[in-house]
């Protein structure tokens, strides 16, 4: 037993005439799946007859035909009818399954109902945002009661305490409750909330004001970046969302030594690959892992808050955002250039952030974003953005809002439970029905996506190998708003890779320590100036 992801997909390019076209088929076969439901109860309701019959009818005569003579008494072949009965009614039940299961993967993979559901769950957010901006208090209580409920009854199904419950049970309030923080860190008017989506990055950037001169105090605001060569290789060719998904996942963990590739590549690395096309032009792919919060690294806690900020400038003096935009010059990345970006948490963002903020200067193509909070980033619309986000990481819904639901914005939203073993349905001896789990045999394998190397206890979903299996799943839909983003990504960084350079950032206090020669150090002044 593991865990397994199942996926909804939202936004993309879809007609109105298709969504009704899918909406009505998906209709029908609700209906139709009615229907043998009915025939199901209908023929367990005839094998009920027939054993009662059974019991309380005389028996018939019989007689042997050669002789003429009544020798014996019979009855009807009551069990063979009951078992016939039985297997009729186990088998409109499946068919009738099999018809739900296709009606929902066709839901899933069209977002037939996202709009109505879009509103239900900004009417939710609304709420529970206004709610916690009158009664902080009260919905402190409330929220912190929810977290022990959830930790409670999440440990007890366990055998033992794990406090990831409480983040499962308040999923559904996340981005409420963060925007009605939000709005009272940000001073802004309450009745002004409802008509804004971005609360969180105007109080980030209100908060970034003091935490930027503590981080420099703390850490310097000396970066420097130096290209690096690996022992081993970890980032690969890619050629599609999953393989730079799994490219992606290799180096955040090898430079967290969660894994040993024997690259020896430390935190706060990146990955800058060429591919060269067959007209002989350049295309770019970037990889940017995740916060590491080492003490020396642009990666590091505090410039989550400034990359979230709602000013441009603010936005680029994270150093994450330095980093990779120095990164991206030192490889020698041409502003006529196709670039595709992928990031995970922080790297995510950091991928948001160059998109939205060096438009100008570069053309990027493609973001792909996994468990990062971006959804009130300007990205024009001649990025596409492929987001993926479980649905009870936390570190998604921080942003307070869902993303946009527009044509070039493609959302996979995944949600793990505990994976299940398939057991078909089947008759007993005694012309009972076993129905099974109700996973269909022909459906298993779009039902969910197993979770590689999932423990058997909760854990945060946060852990990029959830997202993974969220694209996996939303891939196995075929869904046509998946397949024309991934064939959209493809095409950007289409062509044989030519090369793949490393780069590590660190910082330090002015004048603390020489540079290397290879090396570059950034002064915030190129990014805007400083505050």
């Amino acid at each position: 037993m593991g865990w397994q992801v199942t996926s909804y997909v939202s936004g993309g390019r879809y007609s109105t005439a298709e969504r009704e076209d899918y909406a009505s088929l998906a209709r029908l076969m609700d209906d139709v799946a009615a229907d043998w439901r009915a025939a199901a109860t209908a023929w367990s309701s005839a094998a009920l007859e027939l054993a009662r019959d059974q019991a309380s009818l005389t028996w018939c005569s019989s007689v042997v035909p050669d002789e003429g003579v009544t020798i014996s008494h019979s009855s009807l072949p009551y069990g063979t009818l009951i078992q016939r009965c039985s297997d009729h009614a186990a088998a409109c039940e499946a068919i009738g399954g099999e018809l739900d299961e296709m009606s929902s993967l066709l839901i899933r993979a069209h977002s037939l109902y996202e709009d109505c559901e879009s509103w239900a769950r900004r009417l939710v957010t609304e709420t529970l945002q206004m709610t916690a901006t009158a009664l902080p208090k009260h919905s402190l209580f409330g929220t912190a009661a929810a977290v022990a409920s959830g930790i409670a009854v999440g440990s007890a199904s366990e055998g033992g305490f794990n406090p990831i419950y409480g983040l499962t049970s308040t999923a559904w309030a996340q981005e409420g409750l963060l925007s009605g923080a939000a709005t009272y860190l940000g001073g802004i008017h309450p009745g002004l909330a409802p008509m804004l989506t971005n609360e969180v990055n105007v109080a980030a950037g209100a908060l970034a004001t003091g935490t930027k001169p503590l981080k420099d105090t703390m850490q310097g605001d000396c970066l420097t970046v130096v290209e690096v060569e690996p022992n081993a290789m970890v980032v690969g060719s890619s050629t599609s969302v999953a393989e730079s998904l799994e490219n992606l996942r290799r180096l955040a963990e090898e430079r967290l030594g969660k894994i040993d590739l024997g690259s020896g590549l430390s935190y706060a690395t990146i990955a800058v690959q060429r591919y060269r096309r067959e007209d002989g032009s350049s295309a770019w792919l970037v990889t940017i892992p995740g916060t590491d919060g080492e003490w020396d690294s642009p990666f590091g806690w505090m410039q989550n808050i400034e990359l979230m900020s709602d000013d441009p400038r603010q936005r680029m003096q994270a150093d994450s955002a330095r980093m990779v935009a120095e990164a991206m010059r030192q490889a020698g990345i041409g502003g006529d250039e196709p670039v595709a970006l992928i990031g995970h948490s922080q790297g995510g963002i950091v991928a948001a952030t160059i998109a939205s903020d060096l438009a100008d200067e570069y053309d990027i193509r493609h973001v792909v974003t996994a468990g990062s909070p971006v959804a009130n980033h300007p990205i024009p619309s001649k990025t596409w953005v492929t987001s993926i986000e479980m649905d009870d990481e936390l570190v998604a819904a921080l942003d307070g809002a869902e993303n946009p639901r527009t044509g070039n914005w493609l959302t996979i939203r995944g949600h793990a439970t505990r994976s299940v073993q398939t057991t078909p349905a089947g008759v007993g001896a005694d012309g009972s029905c076993a129905p099974g789990n109700g996973v269909s045999s022909w459906g298993k394998d779009f039902a969910a996506a197993e979770v590689t190397g999932a423990p058997e206890s909760k854990e945060i979903t946060h852990w990029l190998k959830y997202h993974q299996a969220a694209y996996r799943n939303a891939t196995d839909l075929g869904s046509p708003a998946v397949v024309t983003h991934e064939r959209h990504f493809q095409q950007v960084i289409e062509g044989e890779l030519e090369e793949t350079r490393y780069y590590r950032g660190r910082m330090s206090l002015y004048g603390a320590s020489a540079a290397p020669s290879s090396a570059h150090r950034i002064d915030t002044d190129a990014f805007g100036g400083r505050d």
